[in-house]
This record gives structure tokens, C-alpha cells and sequence, in this order.
């Protein structure tokens, strides 16, 4: 069972996901709506893995507070996104330890990115 914080500004969205995340065994500890607060609530309680959405409410964009977490952390980051354009994903492929799921998410898909990036990030390996 992992800590898993969701940062997603459409609440339906981060309910389906508390739900499945949840029946997977996890625990969600924090659904958090913009950026800036996700900052404020990562260094308040470490998860495991994040859950982000690229684009959230507030001036901050989930790849911008990818980048603050990075300052501190290695943690595991599932980004999620309805863009795929090549700015967007550009701006990912600069980030360590991080994958990117397109919405509408599906279960399997879902389980299998939390399951990777959990197992890489327990790897002596990992960076």
C-alpha cells in the first residue's frame, strides 16, 4: 500500500481516481485542486507517488510544481494530461522519475503506471 497524493482540479476526475487508487489497496492521502497548494501539502506529508494534472487552478502549472518537488524529492510523479502536444511533452521529458497517462484514464492503465513507478522508485537503482 502506497501514500498517494492527487493533484486534480476536476473533482470528479480526482474522485474516480481516489476510488480506484483506493480499491487497489492504496491510500489517498490528499486531494489538492492547484499547484500551490500540492507544494504546501507535499512538504507537510511526503507520499509515495503523486497523481498530476497538467493543467490545475492558480498561476502554477503541474509541470512547474514538478520542478519545486524536484528540489527536495525524487518521488514518483504519474502526470495526467489531455494534452499531448509536443510543448507539453517536451516540458515532461525533462523531469526524472515520471510518466504521463492521457485522460479519460482507464483502470488497467491506471494500475500499471502506479505499479512501475512504485517499483522503480524501490529500486536500489533508482535516481
Amino acid at each position: 500500500m502506497a501514500n498517494i497524493l492527487i493533484v486534480e482540479d476536476e473533482a470528479i476526475v480526482a474522485l474516480e481516481n481516489k476510488m480506484n487508487l483506493s480499491s487497489l489497496g492504496h491510500n489517498v492521502i490528499a486531494i489538492i485542486s492547484s499547484a500551490e497548494n500540492a507544494l504546501s501539502s507535499f512538504h507537510e506529508n511526503i507520499p509515495d507517488l503523486i497523481l498530476l494534472d497538467i493543467k490545475l487552478k492558480g498561476a502554477m502549472d503541474g509541470i512547474e510544481a514538478s520542478h519545486e518537488i524536484r528540489k527536495h524529492s525524487s518521488v514518483p510523479v504519474i502526470f495526467i494530461t489531455g494534452n499531448s502536444d509536443s510543448r507539453t511533452l517536451q516540458r515532461i521529458s525533462e523531469i526524472s522519475n515520471v510518466t504521463c497517462l492521457q485522460k479519460p484514464i482507464l483502470l488497467n492503465e491506471l494500475t500499471n503506471a502506479v505499479n512501475t513507478m512504485l517499483r522503480k522508485d524501490s529500486s536500489p537503482l533508482s535516481v
